[in-house]
């Protein structure tokens, strides 16, 4: 912080806005995740199909291969059900 003007660079910024971040309540992350996931899960079939999901990380990144895509599909939907329940996003989510 420039002390005579007062002012924040914006690295300092960053490291203050995430602390701040860092320490948000728990409980309304959890929330925040539910939500995206009963937007996902349009049927309320408490999962979301693999097929959905390739669609969302591809128009999250579209210079994913093929290749690329089934390999994360295959680590997301860890029991190879074909589809991702709750757990399995909040995992994919949460790391």
């Amino acid at each position: 912080m420039h002390i005579e003007s007062g002012r924040l660079e914006f690295e300092e910024f960053v490291t203050l806005a995430a602390k701040f971040i860092i320490e948000e309540d728990a409980e309304a992350m959890e929330k925040e995740l539910r939500e995206a996931f009963r937007l996902y899960d349009k049927e309320g079939n408490g999962y979301i199909p693999t097929a959905c999901l390739r669609e969302i990380l591809h128009e999250l990144d579209d210079q994913l291969t093929d290749e690329e895509l089934d390999m994360m599909i295959e680590e997301i939907d860890s029991d190879g059900s074909g589809t991702v329940d709750y757990d399995e996003f909040m995992e994919m989510m949460t790391g």
